[in-house]
């Protein structure tokens, strides 16, 4: 087996290629580059047979997720290659572009290309020619998030994707680790926090009792955080139930939380006390106080005006508020200085990656998604050559 990794040693725009002794490829992922500093322009990757003009060369597209880092050079791929991503996160990644082409920020084409994608379910098993994949179901500030197992020539791959153990459902990805995947010859893990410090990151069950906390104690609450992070809304409601709080955001954000509601059995993700913001709201929101999700638009600065007196939770990676990220200058605006943090990293911290590594017991493991790969040599692995593969590098495992 041949393994490529493209554009590993940093976060985001990672593109994984595996290709058999037969010559059949795939490839995991497909994202473009996060925004970058003004000190650091980075252009998205072309790949021949991929994403290029040409013939072909691949037989499949795997996306982890759908966070645009992994899934937002979807547009550029050769037509003939088939796409395969979670069922639901397809119907929120199709969501998200509606929007976007009803705001006319994105073409109606888009939409076309993404209804074509090839759903599963864990825990199917998709043969592609002499390559069989299983997707896992992990953790991740994106809901319905992927790793992938890949087997074939007599080899074990493990594929993290983007993923944690300290959300809501994080209990469940040692025990799926240890169900589905066992001992790997390869693993390819994400890093993402390695190069940050070392402290354990506050659970999601953490921050709703924060959140609560600051709801408890003011009376109009604005929140700005990520539409498609699921598991933080839901935490933030739960948070505003039990401070009493009325909890609105657009018409959008609801139908997003109304899907999840439909679809999940579990308590978590019951959204029926969510609210559309209507006039007919503005005597309780004056009385009670209420909480209300927010978004840089024309709609939430109309809200901030007309309710002045607030508080605000900027509830993101607060380095996109750094002036260096001149693509959020916007943003760096519309968040008022005085904002209180309250943020959970939706990856794995250096423990977590450690039990999984220990779980799987690589021969070989290939850092990806990290402006610090260096860091994995520190979990001291036992018979575990750590391999940082250049950009384009073929691995022959």
């Amino acid at each position: 087996m041949k393994i490529q990794i493209y554009n590993g040693n940093q976060i985001g725009g990672c593109v994984t290629t595996i290709e058999s002794n037969n010559g059949t490829k795939i490839a995991i992922d497909i994202g473009s580059n996060l925004p970058s500093t003004k000190k650091k322009k980075q252009e998205d990757l072309k790949i021949e047979g991929l994403t290029i003009e040409g013939k072909k060369k691949f037989d499949a597209v795997f996306i982890t997720h759908y966070h645009g880092d992994h899934i937002g050079l979807y547009n550029k791929l050769l037509d003939e290659i088939p796409v395969y991503i979670g069922e639901i996160s397809k119907e929120i990644f199709i969501k998200v572009q509606r929007k976007l082409v009803n705001a006319k920020k994105a073409p109606k084409e888009n939409l076309e290309l993404i209804n074509k994608f090839i759903t599963f379910k864990i825990p199917e098993k998709i043969k592609i020619n002499d390559i069989l994949i299983t997707p896992i179901e992990v953790d991740h500030s994106a809901f319905n998030a992927h790793a992938l197992l890949i087997e074939c020539d007599g080899k074990k791959i493990l594929h993290t994707g983007d993923f944690r153990i300290h959300g809501p459902r994080g209990k469940a990805v040692i025990p799926a680790i240890k169900k589905y995947v066992g001992k790997v010859d390869c693993l390819i893990c994400e890093g993402t926090t390695l190069s940050r410090n070392r402290e354990l990151p506050l659970t999601e069950n953490e921050l709703q009792y924060k959140a609560e906390k600051i709801f408890k104690e003011n009376k109009n609450i604005f929140v700005f955080c990520s539409s498609t992070n699921i598991d933080r809304i839901a935490v933030l409601h739960k948070a505003a139930l039990k401070a009493r709080k009325i909890f609105i955001c657009d018409d959008y954000q609801k139908d997003m939380l109304l899907y999840i509601d439909s679809i999940s059995r579990s308590n978590l993700y019951k959204f029926n006390y969510v609210y559309n913001y209507r006039p007919n709201l503005l005597k309780i929101m004056n009385d009670d106080g209420f909480v209300m999700l927010v978004r840089d638009n024309y709609f939430s600065r109309k809200m901030l005006e007309k309710f002045p007196k607030n508080s605000f939770v900027y509830s993101q990676w607060d380095g996109y508020l750094n002036k260096e990220f001149e693509e959020y200058k916007s943003l760096q605006e519309f968040v008022p200085k005085n904002h209180i943090y309250l943020h959970t990293s939706g990856h794995a911290h250096f423990e977590a990656i450690q039990q999984v590594c220990n779980i799987v017991k690589p021969n070989i493991l290939i850092p990806i998604h990290s402006e610090k790969p260096e860091e994995f040599n520190k979990m001291n692995l036992e018979n575990c050559v750590i391999k940082q593969l250049e950009n384009g590098e073929i691995y022959n495992l």
